[in-house]
């Protein structure tokens, strides 16, 4: 069920960074191959450090920061 839900949200990153992140993406995983992981990628994890802030509201955004 946890891996459905990370593929959801990696699914849901690539949709919504532009096509020059998206060129990144793809370099980044033919260079690294195996090793690269989308859910450890700083981008990815702002991405979702962000999603947290907009669903619990201004009140927590100020503690999450």
């Amino acid at each position: 069920m946890e891996q459905d839900n990370k593929l959801q949200q990696c699914n849901e990153y690539l949709e919504s960074i532009s096509e020059k992140e998206v060129k990144a993406y793809h370099i980044a995983k033919s260079h690294l191959g195996d090793s690269f992981q989308l859910e450890k990628s700083l981008g990815f994890l702002e991405w979702v450090k962000v999603k947290k802030i907009e669903t619990a509201g201004p009140a927590a955004a100020v503690a999450l920061k």
